[in-house]
């Protein structure tokens, strides 16, 4: 299996291809980030370029799946493996959650649930217990969340991926993994610090 990052074209799944991604990640963004994202970075962090935590034990990461009731992709238990949350990966996502605080987005953010009950209520139908809102994990904080769809798992035991504005209520496209998704966030820094 490669050990290319992103960076020249492979994404990152296994916990040695997330520990070279996450290092060169977090040179980037150090070096890189101006100035209103350099607040979300600690001294320490811009020492070692390290955005992340201790890495997660399999038992935490067992833990977590077992309270909520599904096995967590691939890619994301790799990335526990390195990182236990991570600092901010896209321009409205402030951080990757660590395992304790990974959850379905009804318990995470009830009041955008209620909203979306509300308006479908307007509308006269009813917020289905099979609607994404309602079966996706919310794996990251910030204005923006991250979203796995726990309904859509490819062969290989990815769920696809959302980026979440939460106060707007848009989704974007859909990525086909929680590495993806990552991926596309970053992106997102880069075009939005291009722009005047």
């Amino acid at each position: 299996m490669t050990t290319d990052t992103p960076r020249s074209g492979a994404l990152p799944v296994t916990a040695e291809q997330w520990r070279i991604y996450l290092a060169e990640y977090g040179d980037w963004f150090v070096s890189e980030a101006p100035e209103n994202m350099q607040r979300h970075v600690t001294e320490e962090q811009r020492r070692t370029r390290w955005l992340g935590r201790e890495p997660a034990s399999e038992q935490q990461i067992a833990a977590t799946e077992e309270r909520l009731g599904v096995r967590l992709p691939p890619s994301l238990r790799e990335f526990l493996l390195v990182s236990n949350g991570w600092g901010p990966v896209s321009a409205w996502t402030e951080a990757l959650s660590p395992c304790e605080k990974i959850d379905w987005l009804r318990n995470t953010d009830d009041d955008f649930i209620d909203g979306l009950r509300e308006a479908f209520e307007d509308d006269g139908e009813e917020l289905g217990e099979d609607d994404i809102y309602l079966q996706t994990l919310s794996v990251a904080l910030g204005d923006d969340t991250i979203l796995l769809d726990t309904r859509s798992v490819s062969a290989e035991g990815e769920y696809e991926a959302y980026i979440l504005n939460i106060g707007g209520g848009s989704l974007s496209e859909h990525s086909m993994s929680f590495s993806e998704v990552i991926v596309k966030g970053r992106a997102q820094m880069e075009y939005v610090w291009a722009l005047p």
